[in-house]
């Protein structure tokens, strides 16, 4: 579930303005931590009670608030092209 957040968070940060992305990057990552931890994509080898869980899931948190800054810089840096 991690490689679709960071895909999704990557467009979000493409298609919208800042405030918009970043609200849809935690509700995102929101969506994919209740998959993994109680939902369809659940594993009992999975310990939502654990550090173990945890840790990586609020890094993947920060790479997708991160790459949907980056996103919408980029866009707003490349501005409107003259034609």
């Amino acid at each position: 579930m991690d490689i679709p957040f960071i895909i999704l968070a990557i467009a979000a940060g493409l298609l919208l303005p800042r405030p918009r992305a970043l609200v849809a990057v935690v509700a995102l990552w929101a969506i994919a931590v209740v998959m993994v931890g109680w939902g369809p994509a659940h594993s009992d080898g999975v310990h939502t009670n654990s550090l173990g869980f945890w840790g990586p899931w609020a890094i993947a948190l920060a790479i997708g608030l991160g790459l949907a800054t980056l996103m919408t810089i980029l866009r707003a840096r490349r501005g409107p092209r003259p034609t």
